[in-house]
């Protein structure tokens, strides 16, 4: 018999002005296996050592609030993720759960911890009633309930004292509808991978960005280039060593020019925080998505790594760091990567999802959007659940940095 395994998917929760609340944790049964013949104990422990192995809950949640949905057979106290306090733990249900007497005791003892209890939908039943005497949040989402539809269920859910979450936001109309029903909370791909809408021609200064992403990303580009490029922006320059004198960067001592930078990282690590930098100056889309970039860059890396493609590594790094760069420039792909010094196969994975990269990136992409159904196009799924898990620690030990500075 199979051994069958559970994957973790991840999705950001944010308010209504985007500022990170927490994150969505889903864990899935991904092998098509009988749930009747699955021993659960076993599955569960081997997944905790799997994510104990990777910093733990903190490396892919950086202790923010934690939204939990896992298997009922797995809705134990003792499974739940190893948060700082349970009172930033929510762990959702739906009616199911009042079918499942094991499940029903599990969740009473889980709300003694002082986690928190967050239902999926929304209906009026006795049955919902009841689960409602226990919640503190409720979801909706935006396949079952139309704008309206949600705006008269938040309606009635605030006069309850219950906060609500819209789930499912996939585009940028999407958001600016659900976010004037009176709901707080709001989760989606829209916050990953932002879905302008219609054609809008880059302004002034983000042409100007593209254009200096272009010179310090030149495979050819000399140091002193970027030098003088980059110091050009006193303000940038200031910010850009701030974050090579974190402490977590190990430099032996302290950094005061560019140039004694680049003795200290190499021309490749100071290539990487000039984009970082680049990139958190822009201010009119959602935070997270320099999160998802760097989640994307070393997911990508870390996949060429583990399927033994050493020297395209740097290059599938840039494609996941780059993959975002439409979300932050609101402009095609296509137009974008017209002006920057990439390979055709980089440029084929970025705006067609083409080749082994695209593959890689797609698949990134579909975690993303709570989709682990992508192990069936040749992807070792002990591969991929360990480069995203990774990929997520190391996203934000360096976002870390950044925000130190």
């Amino acid at each position: 018999m199979p051994q069958a395994q559970l994957f973790l998917n991840k999705q950001p929760v944010l308010d209504a002005q985007q500022a990170l609340n927490g994150y969505h944790l889903s864990l899935e049964l991904v092998d098509d296996i009988d749930r009747s013949t699955v021993e659960w104990e076993e599955v569960m422990k081997a997944f905790c050592n799997r994510v104990a192995e990777h910093d733990g809950m903190q490396g892919l949640t950086a202790n923010k609030q934690v939204y939990f949905k896992a298997p009922l057979e797995v809705l134990k106290v003792e499974w739940l993720p190893e948060v700082e306090s349970m009172n930033s733990m929510v762990v959702e249900v739906d009616l199911s759960v009042l079918k499942n007497k094991p499940a029903l005791e599990s969740l009473k003892e889980i709300v003694k911890t002082g986690a928190k209890v967050a239902l999926l939908g929304y209906e009026n039943s006795d049955a919902y009633k009841k689960l409602l005497t226990i919640a503190k949040l409720v979801k909706l989402d935006t396949k079952d309930f139309t704008s309206d539809e949600a705006k008269t269920a938040v309606s009635a859910l605030n006069m309850q004292n219950i906060q609500t979450m819209i789930s499912g936001i996939e585009t940028e109309k999407q958001f600016d509808d659900y976010a004037k029903t009176g709901a707080t909370l709001f989760q989606g791909y829209f916050f990953t991978n932002p879905i302008i809408s219609g054609e809008q021609e880059l302004s002034g200064n983000k042409l100007a960005m593209l254009k200096l992403l272009a010179e310090v990303n030149d495979p050819d580009v000399e140091f002193d280039t970027i030098v003088a490029t980059v110091g050009s922006d006193v303000g940038l320059t200031h910010k850009l060593l701030s974050v090579i004198n974190h402490p977590s960067n190990n430099i032996p001592q302290v950094v005061e020019t560019l140039k004694d930078a680049v003795n200290f990282m190499g021309l490749k690590r100071l290539k990487f925080w000039v984009n970082m930098m680049m990139l958190s100056e822009i201010n009119d889309v959602p935070k997270e998505l320099l999160t998802t970039a760097l989640v994307r860059a070393k997911f990508m890396e870390e996949l060429a790594d583990k399927q033994g493609k050493n020297d395209d590594k740097d290059r599938y790094f840039m494609a996941g760091m780059f993959s975002t760069l439409n979300a932050f420039l609101k402009a095609s792909m296509i137009d974008i990567v017209d002006q920057l010094p990439l390979s055709e196969t980089v440029k084929g994975a970025l705006v067609d999802q083409s080749g082994d990269m695209g593959k890689a990136l797609f698949v990134v992409r579909s975690l993303e959007q709570g989709n682990s159904n992508v192990m069936g196009n040749g992807m070792d799924i002990m591969q991929v659940s360990s480069a995203y898990m990774n990929a997520n620690s190391w996203a934000y030990k360096t976002m870390a940095g950044l925000e130190a500075a």
